[in-house]
């Protein structure tokens, strides 16, 4: 439920009440999947090698385990809302390339993948490992909106989401970094998703922060960035798939280039969390190089929330407490 473009009224309440969605492009939202090398890593485990490019490409993946009682309860749900990408113009020739340092992450990025509405697998093609509590949280929010009464979150209100949420909107963002620090500086919200790779003399903010707290270190050419500390529970998508205060979000970043002249960002995303999630689970989304969009669009989420000309009432209400 966050604000983008708007082309008309309605295009305003769909931007409320469902997230930045483009209805028209009728492109599925899908994972990378792949077949996992010895299982899921861990926070601290290798990123797996990408699609059809490590040992064992091409091996049919194990079969997934039958679905738990908290499991049924998601694959029951309305099925999430389509979402497509945004046009953007092609990188040509005469653009800035991508630096060759697989370390140096800095430049513009741009989503090439379709907005994730609801997380419904993760990267290897499985049903989220959701405990009962979590399914609970899920159903909830998705049948809410459903019946046109979608719960107040964060970026309804204006609020930075977390930093899974923020990257996840199809909106361009750029990198900025030093020797001790790195920042995601986004165009939704103006947004910005600080790193420190050495608190002592990078230190964060005192006290929590609703993007959390977020130190990284390098392990060859891929950021390990964890994430912790949240000031309130997040939403990982438009539907609110949740996260509690307390869970943690390890990010596994790097540079992938194929030597075709489009890098990706590839993030591969632990989400630890026992309240909601009976065990680790992973995530992947790409990023593609895009330095032909320097110049951020303005944006003003306030005008959707409290600005008299736009839309005063969104329909959104309280959640209740679980």
């Amino acid at each position: 439920m966050t604000a983008y473009r708007k082309h008309s009224s309605r295009a305003r309440m769909l931007a409320l009440t469902a997230g930045i969605l483009n209805l028209g492009a009728g492109v599925a939202v899908a994972q990378m999947a792949a077949p996992p090398p010895g299982g899921p890593p861990s926070g601290n485990a290798p990123a797996p090698p990408p699609p059809g490019r490590g040992p064992g490409a091409g091996l049919a993946p194990p079969p997934l385990p039958p679905l738990t009682e908290a499991q049924k309860i998601l694959t029951a749900l309305p099925p999430p809302m389509k979402a497509g990408l945004f046009p953007q113009p092609p990188v040509t020739a005469d653009d800035p390339v991508s630096p060759a340092d697989p370390r140096d992450f800095q430049g513009i990025w741009y989503h090439d993948q379709p907005l994730e509405v609801r997380i419904q697998k993760d990267m290897y093609g499985a049903e989220p490992p959701v405990t009962m509590a979590g399914a609970n949280v899920i159903a909830r929010r998705v049948r809410s909106a459903e019946a046109g009464k979608p719960f107040i979150n964060a970026s309804a209100k204006c609020l930075p989401p977390g930093p899974q949420w923020q990257r996840d909107l199809n909106f361009p963002f750029q990198i900025v970094q030093g020797k001790t620090w790195v920042a995601f500086i986004f165009e939704e919200y103006h947004g910005r998703w600080n790193i420190s790779l050495d608190p002592k003399t990078t230190p964060l903010p005192g006290g929590t922060d609703f993007m959390g707290r977020s130190i990284g270190h390098w392990e060859g050419d891929t950021l390990v960035v964890e994430s912790t500390g949240f000031k309130q529970a997040l939403w990982l998508d438009v539907d609110g798939t949740p996260l509690s205060p307390n869970g943690r979000l390890v990010q596994r970043i790097r540079k992938v280039n194929l030597g075709d002249g489009k890098p990706f960002l590839e993030i591969i995303t632990t989400i630890e969390d026992p309240q909601y999630y009976t065990n680790p689970w992973n995530i992947v989304r790409r990023f593609a190089w895009h330095p032909n969009l320097p110049v951020f669009k303005e944006y003003n989420c306030e005008e959707q929330v409290g600005d008299p000309s736009g839309v005063t009432d969104a329909g959104l209400v309280v959640e209740t407490a679980d």
